[in-house]
């Protein structure tokens, strides 16, 4: 399949946000690409079975992108009402988080489309039941990985250990991009500028850029997508070059 999935190290990493300005950098190259949230929660369904997927709102605003209504239940296959694990979510819905679906409207929209950059769910070993995880999904795409890690203290730990899980499955990592989601202390300026540089060297893995907190652009606005165009331009480089933008 002709995409990459987007995972986190865990919750609000920024997945969203960067799987949002990909799709917005692909699109200004001239490239078909399309996003997908693979599971959402927080979501549901309308009364005529469209998909309720706050995610996927905000990809639609970072690019402009409108997709007709058929071709959006395959860009969020599965949407719970319950903002909690899909486990969960699906078992107070009285129905069951399974990933063929997903699979199969991945294959849909790689067979029409250029690129899908699929947004995955929490962590990769968010429970999607109770014998599957995340990572299983991850697993069974078979797409390469773009890993987002929240750059605070304490996310070297949680990166190198995503990364080694990863690795222990097969999975390829093409890369990984560092986010800033609230403003920064003066004090963890030393620390914040090590983590890429510590993680590159201990994970092996590439980083391809890193997104700052941005003040003074209100989340999910035009002149938010605008001033993120600086940073992610060279991210979606390299994706497409197939090498790295790596800062280290």
């Amino acid at each position: 399949m002709n995409g990459f999935f987007v995972a986190g190290t865990d919750t609000d990493a920024g997945k969203t946000v960067v799987t949002a300005a990909l799709v917005r950098q692909m699109r200004m190259q001239g490239i078909d690409a399309v996003p997908m949230k693979a599971i959402q929660t927080g979501g549901g369904y309308t009364q005529d079975g469209y998909p309720i997927s706050p995610d996927f709102e905000v990809y639609c605003r970072a690019s402009s992108f409108i997709g007709d209504g058929d071709e959006i239940r395959d860009m969020v296959p599965l949407s719970f009402s319950a903002p909690c694990s899909p486990h969960l979510a699906s078992r107070m819905a009285g129905t069951a988080c399974e990933i063929g679906p997903v699979l199969a409207a991945l294959e849909r929209l790689c067979g029409r489309h250029d690129l899908v950059i699929a947004e995955g769910v929490g962590g990769i070993n968010v429970p999607l039941s109770d014998r599957l995880t995340s990572l299983t999904l991850i697993k069974e795409t078979g797409l390469p990985l773009i890993l987002v890690i929240r750059n605070v203290l304490g996310c070297v730990n949680h990166a190198i250990n995503t990364i080694q899980i990863l690795r222990s499955h097969n999975i390829q990592i093409r890369g990984a991009v560092m986010t800033q989601t609230s403003p920064p202390r003066d004090c963890d300026t030393f620390i914040l500028e090590d983590n890429p540089r510590i993680i590159s060297r201990l994970g092996g893995t590439p980083i391809l850029g890193s997104l700052p907190f941005i003040p003074g652009a209100q989340s999910g606005t035009e002149p938010f997508w605008t001033a993120l165009d600086v940073y992610m331009n060279g991210i979606a480089g390299a994706l497409l070059n197939g090498g790295n933008n790596e800062q280290n």
